[in-house]
């Protein structure tokens, strides 16, 4: 019996999903609640498992397409899971989808006298390389520089059968494997006899998987959004007392203290007496949606793109608890494993590249919020005191970007002032240790 699997519903507000990668291939059996497919949305990898055991009858979306909610995934025969044989490996290439009208091609072996081996990509070894961050991670354990390995996936991405051919050697390739390099195309002066093809002079890298969703994302912020940007100079001359002291304790016990769950915690006095900062606009119903509660976003660099693990809660947490929850995220977020729920709920945005944080930047709006904060490094520099004289402070600068539709630059202002306050005399943050 042929049974119809759909895209299930993954998450609040998720209306599709992008094919990442397929586990299985047509005609080959799955067994009930086996790895299916990896879907992409909100910019978090979900694996789905298989509903059902039984053959793989036909797969209905292709690696990078996406699919709506209950749109048709695959076609799983029920009644043929023990007697369908396997398709052979080497057949479709993982993570493609092949037309259901069109069968499988049969390897061709290579000759005995010319062992398989792979073409050097275009570009070299310092060519730009696609592959997902468990890939990266296994090439790393197995020694293998990733620009040397030629990707069998969508738009040249190293799968982890390319790194198994690259750790077997060339001698040891499947049959069939070997992808000569293409031939130059018309426009393009044919190389003289003996000194091979004409290097290219520039890489092609499909814009797919988590690169798409930031695209997308932030086309939409600046296309909805009227953004306008208000920069203070914090003096955290004192801030940066305070935390090297309370550094020391922490990492006796495990927790690295930055200045973020700091910043953090001022950010959240701010927003109180602001919620109006708080908020997602809702642009379908034209309304502001004031947010009780406080879901700070990090962003944070990925192997694959930004992205924003969101802090919950934030207003409960002690500055340790929300310097623990950061590293752990943030680990997360390196290793690929955020899950979804981990990058919802978000109502304001914090990002910062610390000691690279440079002077000044205009972060663009994680819409549908409506204000963003952007942290640059601190740099300690004369400054005159009230008594009239010249002494050395840290300063720190910096910017909130903001909805101007819905934020008056008076309330950008005064959010900071409070946030400027809470830096300058970091003490008043302490109570939340309690």
């Amino acid at each position: 019996m042929a049974y119809e699997f759909r895209l299930p519903d993954i998450g609040e507000g998720v209306a599709e999903g992008e094919i990442v990668e397929w586990f299985v291939h047509e005609g080959e059996t799955v067994r009930e609640d086996a790895p299916l497919v990896s879907v992409l949305t909100d910019k978090a990898n979900v694996e789905i498992p298989s509903p059902k055991a039984g053959r793989v009858a036909k797969l209905h979306a292709r690696v990078g397409e996406k699919v709506k909610v209950g749109g048709l995934l695959v076609t799983i025969e029920t009644g043929a899971a023990e007697t369908a044989a396997p398709a052979p490996a080497a057949a479709v290439s993982r993570g493609a989808a092949p037309a259901a009208s069109t069968p499988a091609p049969t390897p061709v072996p290579a000759p005995a006298s010319a062992p398989a081996t792979r073409t050097e990509p275009a570009g070299g070894p310092s060519r730009s390389v696609l592959a997902s961050p468990s890939v990266r991670r296994r090439a790393s354990e197995l020694g293998i520089d990733l620009s040397s390995v030629a990707g069998s996936g969508p738009g040249g991405r190293v799968t982890d059968a390319d790194l198994d051919s690259a750790a077997r050697g060339p001698s040891s390739a499947a049959p069939g494997t070997v992808r000569p390099a293409p031939p130059p195309t018309a426009s393009a002066p044919t190389s003289a006899p003996g000194s091979g093809p004409a290097p290219a002079t520039a890489d092609r890298i499909p814009l797919r998987g988590v690169r798409r969703v930031i695209a997308e994302h932030m086309t939409e912020s600046v296309h909805r959004a009227a953004h306008y940007t208000y920069v203070e100079e914090v003096d955290a001359s004192e801030l940066v007392r305070l935390r090297e002291r309370m550094a020391v304790s922490l990492e006796r016990k495990g927790v690295k203290l930055s200045y973020l769950p700091f910043i953090v915690k001022a950010v959240i006095a701010g927003l109180r007496q602001y919620p109006t900062m708080n908020a997602r606009m809702d642009d379908e119903k034209q309304e502001l949606v004031l947010h009780r509660e406080f879901g700070i976003g990090i962003a944070t660099a990925a192997p694959e793109g930004l992205i924003v693990p969101v802090v919950k809660n934030a207003d409960a947490k002690s500055l340790a608890g929300i310097a623990r929850e950061i590293a752990e995220l943030a680990e997360k977020a390196r290793a690929g494993k955020l899950t979804l729920a981990e990058l919802s709920g978000g109502t304001f945005t914090i990002t910062s590249l610390g000691a690279l944080g440079g002077v000044l930047a205009t972060p663009i709006l994680n819409y549908p919020e409506v204000a963003i904060l952007g942290v640059h490094r601190i740099v300690r520099r004369p400054v005159y005191r009230p008594d009239g004289s010249i002494g050395p402070a840290d300063l720190l600068n910096l910017s909130v970007s903001l909805d101007h539709r819905v934020l008056d630059g008076i309330v950008g202002a005064q959010f900071l002032a409070v946030v400027k306050s809470h830096l300058e005399d970091p003490h008043q943050l302490l109570a939340d240790l309690a």
